[in-house]
């Protein structure tokens, strides 16, 4: 017995001109003309032969092919490179959109890019990079470049091949007579952004770390790339873990080519160890500087105190050593900075999947701390030492992420008393970002008393309903009596709040707590 039954499946705008894919099962004596979508109404389909031609129920067509330009360069940016060849063979406008300029403005390198399969004896089919493929890759859109983004993961030898035949192509560029189909391959590249996996251990065991550092032939072909990029504004280096002799050259080329033109430099870990990176600050124009704390020293401040840096930000990863193995900056050399570059702005900031800690830098203008540790608690120690270090420049304060902890119960076991005192200590403070449990008289006392804030994320599930506070001699029985009729209900206190910061203030659910970030408040 055969089945008599057919499957017919596809985009179509409903009434509101909302999209909906609908996947239909009907038997063949069904009516060809009527269709039911995903609410049960019927709409009429008139077919060409091509299949093509879904009709709306105004009776008009719909035509993803007419779609604009500037939506076709969002769409087609977050396909890989074999989805958007793919997407290409639907129409002639969508053809045509393959080889818009925003399209191919940042090209993602990775283990699989432009690549064919090979059998190893020892590791089975591995990813191999297929010369041609890049050779053409490189002809027909290399020059539409904006931006190099490399994220191997364990095929380094794809990544040194392809730094190899993008740099030879940009040579060519500098040839007296330059040949026809490479002219402006890769010269418009301004951003480079070089991500080592230097974390070798087990993936079935995501919190073991097992560290190796870059070198030998990938780490000079990637200063050979570097070297041939002289329009570079932004350069990020991540996790390379270079020996000491290896990261005193590391940007000898870069700053032979970039000098003028570098804005934005990242240098997160360098090496493991303690080693300044002198070169660090020697570019005229730079304006951003992101580096672990293990790569600066007084020297490299004093060349920072000189220099048109505006914003500096001392990031420690999960592979970055203990904030208790490495030495800060000293009192005199910060001092030195404030005082011929007052316009310096220091963030602080840990990132890492342990109970990592920020390590404060003794009379640095600091002007954010932020953590994005999902362990690390708020103790009193380390608040009160950044509160006395930083109570005159501190504007945003936070921990972002769910805590992989239990908040304590109890009023005096909590930290609403130190967010009071830092509230009241820190008249810069505008960003507050508490993941902890605290009670909604304590973020009353909080908006009341913070001077100048503006930004307050809490999570709502973490506040306790009620004034847990006794009276303060200061206070005034009036405003003792607002204080707990106000944080009596969740809705009282968002109330209260919205009135004092003058903003439709709301609490978080952990869902949305989790997507906010404070980048946006530091990212210049």
């Amino acid at each position: 017995m055969t089945d008599s039954r057919k499957f017919s499946a596809g985009w179509k705008l409903d009434v509101d001109d909302k999209a909906c894919y609908i996947d239909i099962e009907h038997d063949e004596d069904e009516d060809e003309g009527t269709e039911k979508d995903h609410d049960g109404t019927e709409h009429g389909t008139s077919r060409g032969r091509n299949g093509a031609g879904d009709e709306l129920a105004n009776g008009q067509q719909s035509q993803w092919c007419d779609l604009p330009d500037h939506i076709m360069e969002r769409i087609f940016a977050h396909l890989s490179i074999r989805e958007r060849y793919y997407a290409s063979l639907t129409c002639f406008s969508w053809y045509q959109a393959f080889s818009l300029p925003n399209v191919w403005s940042n090209f993602m390198v990775e283990d699989e890019t432009l690549s064919r399969l090979k059998y190893n004896y020892y590791s089975g089919w591995q990813p191999v990079l297929d010369h041609a493929r890049t050779q053409n890759c490189l002809l027909s859109v290399g020059q539409l470049f904006r931006g190099l983004d490399f994220r191997p993961l364990f095929s380094f030898n794809n990544m040194f091949q392809f730094m190899t035949l993008i740099s030879w192509a940009i040579e060519q560029n500098q040839k007296a007579k330059v040949p026809r189909e490479w002219r402006g391959c890769g010269l418009k590249i301004k951003s480079l952004n070089y991500i080592f996996p230097c974390n070798m251990a087990s993936s079935e065991d995501p919190e073991s770390i097992k560290l190796f550092g870059t070198g030998g032939q990938l780490l000079a072909s990637l200063k050979r790339l570097m070297h041939n990029l002289p329009n570079l504004q932004t350069l990020k280096l991540v996790d390379l873990m270079l020996e000491r002799y290896e990261a005193n050259h590391l940007l000898d080329e870069v700053l032979d080519a970039c000098c003028l033109v570098l804005r934005r430099l990242h240098l997160i870990n360098v090496t493991m160890v303690h080693c300044p990176v002198m070169h660090a600050a020697l570019f005229l124009n730079l304006q951003v500087l992101v580096i672990s704390p293990q790569n600066i020293d007084d020297d490299v401040l004093t060349l920072l105190a000189d220099s048109k840096v505006r914003h500096l930000y001392l990031l420690q990863n999960r592979y970055t050593p203990a904030a208790i193995s490495i030495s800060p900056g000293t009192v005199k050399g910060w001092r030195m900075v404030r005082r011929d570059n007052p316009n310096l702005r220091v963030h602080l900031r840990v990132e890492s999947t342990s109970a990592g800690e920020i390590l404060l830098q003794p009379e640095a203008p600091v002007h954010s701390m932020i953590y994005q540790s999902p362990k690390t608690m708020i103790t009193s120690d380390k608040l009160l030492a950044a509160v006395d270090a930083y109570k005159f420049t501190l504007a945003v304060y936070g921990h972002e992420t769910l805590p992989d902890f239990s908040s304590p119960v109890d009023f005096q076991d909590r930290i609403d008393s130190l967010l009071v005192l830092m509230a009241r200590s820190c008249p810069e403070l505008s960003v507050l970002m508490i993941r902890e449990r605290i009670s909604t008289a304590t973020l009353l006392l909080i908006a009341r008393t913070a001077q100048n804030l503006r930004q307050l994320y809490v999570r709502r599930n973490q506040l306790v309903e009620e004034c847990d506070w006794p009276q303060n001699p200061e206070w005034t029985d009036e405003f003792f009596q607002w204080l707990i009729s106000a944080s009596q209900t969740i809705e009282s206190t968002e109330k209260e709040i919205s009135q004092i910061l003058q903003t439709d203030w709301k609490s978080l659910s952990d869902e949305n707590f989790q997507k906010t970030s404070l980048i946006k408040h530091v990212d210049y």
